[in-house]
């Protein structure tokens, strides 16, 4: 519903709150007037323009939360879980009181109920308004032609199909720790559309997944992606990677349609553990770029607020990875112009997936695909495998 709508349903004491708050109207003890009042006030572009610009941090990253998840209606378990969320480190604030400052300002109403359970609305068009508002405030000028930009768009799909046939047309034979023997990568990375070098060993590795200490980022993405969904299995008997009855079905499915999107999905669902707000993030980068070639440093600035720092990783770091596993999941084309600004562009297929899907409800893998932390240690891999170390 629209905030007219909503108005309409609700009782006067909540319309009274609204025009006591916004300052329009109060006087009123007709509810067709106070309705007309408040929708001639929010209605102005100006005066909501204001309301947003008079939020303090937690308010605003809480409206984020509203209007980036896509879902019309939440319950107040959802509703406390997003002001949880905008609240963030600031243990000193209730999320109930962000709950209450929604429910006055008409960010969302009461009164729908199911399984006996309330559920609060957000008005569709306030939504759309204030989300048109979130990007005219990181607008930038019109950027200096592109004259380089890559796009993965559909390649990593394809490279899955490759990895499948090639398991299938010879013996894939596994080191004592689980890997794929470097010279067999080399052979299988040479059909990639996008090449990747076997990881140094000599060093440590840090990173996400289940394979991650093993591979390099965008194999080891794509090698979990596979055993979540059953196309290939390791014998731990005879130290083999085979192909299952599903992973022969894919080959011969070479072109299902959803692959991309269950793809875009394990890698949600992956990356939210050490990026809990990654949902929001991805929102923020498509308002931006869709159909136009956005600057990374200002997108950069944009979703900071929702980037923490995780063991190694800085919130700058953590960024970076989300752009490029967003580039070679074929959601984002990058580019540079001529002075060498780097830009990012949301892809149709990227926009359209995204608009498909609701990555807020999207949970997260269980701990074979994560980090496992232990006591004061983690285990992330390492110089020689599967190895813990401290965090001390």
């Amino acid at each position: 519903m629209n905030f007219a709508d909503l108005l309409t349903y609700a009782d006067i004491e909540h319309l009274k709150k609204l025009a006591r708050h916004y300052r329009c109207g109060e006087d009123y003890h007709s509810k067709g007037d106070l309705i007309v009042s408040l929708l001639n006030y929010l209605g102005r572009p100006s005066q909501l323009r204001t309301v947003v610009e008079s939020l303090d941090e937690e308010e605003v990253r809480f409206l984020e939360q509203l209007c980036f998840d896509p879902r019309d209606r939440f319950s107040q378990e959802d509703l406390i879980a997003k002001g949880r969320a905008a609240l963030g480190e600031v243990e000193e604030k209730n999320p109930r009181s962000l709950v209450r400052m929604g429910l006055d300002r008409g960010w969302f109403f009461p009164g729908v109920h199911r399984d006996d359970r309330m559920l609060f609305q957000v008005p569709h068009d306030l939504r759309h308004r204030f989300l048109r508002l979130f990007a005219e405030r990181m607008d930038v000028e019109q950027r200096e032609e592109i004259v380089f930009h890559r796009n993965e768009e559909g390649m990593m799909v394809d490279d899955l199909h490759h990895f499948l046939r090639f398991i299938m047309e010879q013996e894939v034979t596994l080191t004592s720790e689980g890997s794929i023997y470097r010279q067999q990568q080399r052979q299988l990375f040479k059909r990639f559309s996008i090449p990747e070098k076997p990881v140094d060993r000599k060093g440590w590795r840090f990173g996400f997944g289940r394979r991650y200490h093993l591979y390099p980022d965008r194999f080891s993405l794509l090698y979990d992606y596979a055993f979540f969904r059953g196309y290939i299995r390791e014998e731990e008997t005879d130290l083999r990677l085979c192909l299952t009855s599903e992973g022969v079905g894919k080959i011969e499915n070479k072109d299902a349609p959803c692959e991309g999107i269950e793809l875009f999905r394990f890698w949600l669902r992956l990356y939210k553990k050490p990026i809990p707000q990654l949902p929001v993030i991805v929102r923020w980068i498509d308002l931006l770029s869709h159909d136009r070639w956005f600057p990374l440093d200002r997108l950069e600035e944009a979703v900071s607020h929702w980037l923490q720092p995780f063991y190694y990783e800085t919130p700058s770091s953590l960024f970076q990875r989300v752009i490029r596993m967003m580039t070679h999941l074929g959601l984002v084309a990058v580019g540079r112009d001529k002075d060498e600004r780097s830009f990012v562009r949301m892809n149709a297929a990227g926009h359209t997936w995204l608009t498909g899907l609701n990555a807020f409800v999207e949970k997260k893998l269980d701990n074979r695909f994560s980090p496992v932390a232990a006591g004061n240690k983690i285990q992330f891999g390492s110089q020689a495998g599967n190895k813990r170390f401290n965090m001390e």
